[in-house]
């Protein structure tokens, strides 16, 4: 797509597309129970959503905000040239969002530090020595437990936005093929190469500025 128009809207996931790995899946092997990774295995069964999955995991997380902020400034690494994409974005009118069904308990410290003041939608967590209680809201404020990144490319859409979405996982593959355009690694680009559904690849943000660009 043509940059330079402000109907163009990119939404980003985050885990292991902004982020070079997972970070959910890294603190869950470091904070999480003993039994999380059965639990992960019941949601790439399809027997829950990645949103019930996440709000079942993380109740059982014995952490604290401070140990999982620790956790990821430590240990997170950005994909390579996201911040320049982001500039890139700015410069040509292109409007850039992250939409993930990841925590805004460890997506916020990595992206507020980085002083763009982007959007970011994600699940809402909250602390206590219990657990972690983990919600999803649709763009409206309604409450819902699937269709979390669907529901903002229908959003949108609506707003009249050509979304171009880009991602990596399991819980991209329904949001990517309501988009416009996909840019895909990993899981996503596999299910979309399997299903000869129109995509471009990416590995890191030079990738995705090249495909935007075009």
């Amino acid at each position: 797509p043509e940059g330079g128009n402000i109907l163009l809207l990119v939404q980003c996931d985050f885990d292991d597309t902004i982020t070079d790995g997972n970070v959910s899946v890294a603190i869950r092997e470091v904070f999480g129970p003993d039994g999380w990774g059965s639990m992960e295995r019941e949601f790439q069964d399809g027997k829950f959503s990645v949103e019930e999955s996440n709000i079942r995991q993380y109740a059982l997380v014995k952490a604290s905000q401070e140990d999982i902020e620790d956790f990821v400034l430590g240990d997170v690494v950005l994909r390579f040239g996201f911040e320049q994409f982001v500039e890139y974005c700015r410069a040509v009118e292109i409007k850039m969002v992250i939409v993930s069904s990841g925590l805004d308990l460890y997506i916020n410290p990595v992206i507020q530090p980085l002083g763009y003041d982007l959007e970011v939608y994600s699940a809402q967590a909250r602390v206590s020595g219990a657990g972690i209680t983990v919600r999803y809201k649709d763009p409206s404020g309604a409450p819902l437990t699937r269709g979390f990144k669907e529901s903002y490319v229908r959003h949108f859409k609506e707003q009249g936005h050509t979304v171009v979405y880009v991602g990596d996982g399991l819980s991209d593959i329904v949001p990517a093929s309501e988009a416009d355009y996909v840019i895909a690694r990993d899981t996503l680009e596999e299910h979309s190469r399997a299903n000869d559904l129109s995509y471009h690849s990416f590995e890191t943000y030079e990738d995705v500025a090249k495909h935007v660009e075009e």
